[in-house]
């Protein structure tokens, strides 16, 4: 692998680059790097090149759903139209792979915008919003409809251990937002201000559950008890088709630190896991790409757009 590749996976596993957006655009980067750099000698190895570095980008964060099957996709896209094309020169697979991140790069931008574009129909006028953590999909949704004049209100929490949330007030603050910053604990004390929930998406099951960062769940709950919508932001990239096959979505387990000092507390244990689950039954529905659908309704929606063949029988393109 070469420097780019490895210091990306050094950036996500430390969270130099967070979100599944983010996350995903910078795992294709990295794949187009290695495809540039290469000094295989066929194209068997220039295949298997790129399959080990595909592996170990996808193992930098295994609840990133997006940037696996970006991954999964350009390789099965690839290896699908090298096929059909034999021989292939190393030039003309380099070309390809290329071709294959930069389309990546236009659809994660146009699915932003549309993305933004439904969410912010959704939004009323004069409304306060409710949101945890940061996402960019979140961020354009709500600068959209503040662009569009409904003179509205949000509410972030801090979101710890890291902070993320802080990342969200600044940004909409500077976009000339109204908003507050509260603690993640605080969550109930201000639900009666609030009129919707808006949150991102790390990952989604084939039961419609959300995985998203740790607290979202419990905002979810709340919400639900309260009566108030909860809406997901999302692109159909978040969609993990191998839950559809027995996978359960791993919760990743960050380091103890970013919680306290281990020496501190020397009998006690320190647990830090990344996201949580949310049910279903607890999010009124996703704002995606292709439009606005409930829970229940997702896994057909996906079905339309990604491969839904069992991956432990099957391989990429082979």
């Amino acid at each position: 692998m070469n420097r780019v590749v490895k210091r990306t996976i050094s950036d996500i596993k430390s969270l130099k680059i967070q979100g599944a957006r983010n996350v995903a655009r910078a795992a294709m980067q990295a794949l187009g790097a290695q495809a540039r750099s290469s000094k295989a000698k066929s194209t068997g190895a220039f295949f298997k090149e790129l399959e080990r570095t595909a592996d170990a980008l996808a193992e930098s964060r295994p609840t990133e759903p997006m940037m696996r099957n970006a991954l999964e996709e350009a390789l099965r896209r690839f290896f699908s139209e090298v096929g059909a094309v034999k021989p292939t020169s190393l030039s003309e697979a380099r070309k390809q792979v290329l071709d294959e991140v930069n389309s990546f790069e236009k659809r994660v931008e146009q699915s932003k915008k549309m993305i933004a574009k439904f969410g912010a129909e959704r939004i009323p006028k004069g409304s306060t919003i409710l949101t945890h953590c940061h996402s960019s999909t979140v961020t354009a949704i709500l600068k959209r409809a503040h662009k569009l004049g409904k003179k509205i209100k949000v509410i972030c929490t801090e979101t710890r251990p890291l902070y993320q949330g802080h990342i969200t007030a600044k940004e909409l603050s500077s976009a000339g937002i109204k908003t507050t910053l509260i603690i993640d604990s605080a969550i109930k004390s201000f639900m009666k201000d609030v009129d919707l929930v808006l949150v991102g998406a790390d990952a989604i099951n084939s039961s419609g559950e959300l995985i998203n960062k740790i607290g979202t769940a419990t905002l979810a709950f709340v919400a639900y008890e309260e009566e108030l919508k909860f809406y997901s932001a999302a692109e159909l990239f978040k969609f993990d088709p191998l839950t559809l096959w027995g996978t359960v979505e791993p919760i990743e387990e960050r380091d103890r630190e970013e919680v306290a000092n281990p020496r501190k507390f020397p009998k006690v244990e320190i647990k830090n896991p990344a996201f949580d689950v949310t049910p279903a039954r607890h999010i009124t529905a996703y704002i995606t790409e292709y439009g606005v659908v409930a829970p229940q309704s997702l896994f057909a929606l996906a079905s339309k757009h990604f491969d839904m063949s069992n991956p432990y029988l099957t391989k990429r393109g082979k």
